[in-house]
């Protein structure tokens, strides 16, 4: 919650690793902003840490669909919000891995968010986990869209893509941070001089991009 009377809100995504004390930690650093931060729990506690090792990532993720999981939690986040003064179009996001493609998903459906960033974002789920073409769905997304990739990200979510490219036109785009690897902002090891600098840039940025659209 945020110490001042505000109008405006961050949703924040998760990676597949669920809620940590991280995700709570940007949340909290996002309410000092003057932003209602709000992390979705679209995995209802579980996350992919600690399964069977018969158990693959896809088979896992495949039971958080747009439709069965996402959705719903956007409804309700939307109404609780509502009730805390906030219109939906004053809603922002930022979601990490996963939550990348749960924005670019919703986005693609409809949903109006005023903005959204995403460090390392994970649009491929929509092909390698759903079987959709990721291009089609990016595509639609009309909102300003930030990524922010790490080195070891795939190449049509860096600068120079035709995804970005379009995504340049709708006023977002992709900064790399050809250095970190994959995960490095919500759980990377800090103890790291470069990986902290690199995760503190990531969330300025993210924070800088989001305050230009109110």
């Amino acid at each position: 919650k945020s110490p001042t009377v505000s109008k405006k809100a961050i949703v924040i995504w998760p990676d597949v690793y669920g809620m940590s004390n991280r995700l709570r930690l940007i949340a909290d650093s996002f309410a000092f902003k003057g932003y209602h931060a709000m992390v979705m729990d679209s995995f209802h506690g579980d996350s992919m840490a600690n399964k069977p090792d018969d158990m693959t990532k896809i088979e896992w993720l495949s039971q958080y669909s747009y439709e069965s999981s996402v959705s719903n939690d956007i409804n309700a986040g939307f109404d609780f919000l509502h009730d805390k003064g906030v219109e939906k179009g004053e809603i922002s996001v930022i979601g990490f891995c996963w939550g990348g493609w749960a924005i670019a998903k919703s986005a693609s459906e409809g949903i109006k968010w005023k903005c959204a960033v995403s460090p390392h974002p994970s649009v491929k789920i929509e092909n390698v986990i759903f079987g959709r073409d990721e291009k089609v769905m990016m595509d639609k997304v009309s909102i300003p869209y930030l990524l922010l990739p790490a080195g070891d990200d795939p190449e049509n979510v860096k600068a120079g893509s035709e995804i970005v490219g379009k995504l340049e036109e709708r006023g977002g785009g992709s900064v790399l941070f050809e250095s970190m690897s994959h995960g490095w902002v919500s759980r990377g090891d800090l103890s790291i001089l470069d990986v902290k600098e690199n995760a503190e840039k990531a969330l300025t940025l993210a924070v800088e991009f989001i305050d230009k659209h109110y």
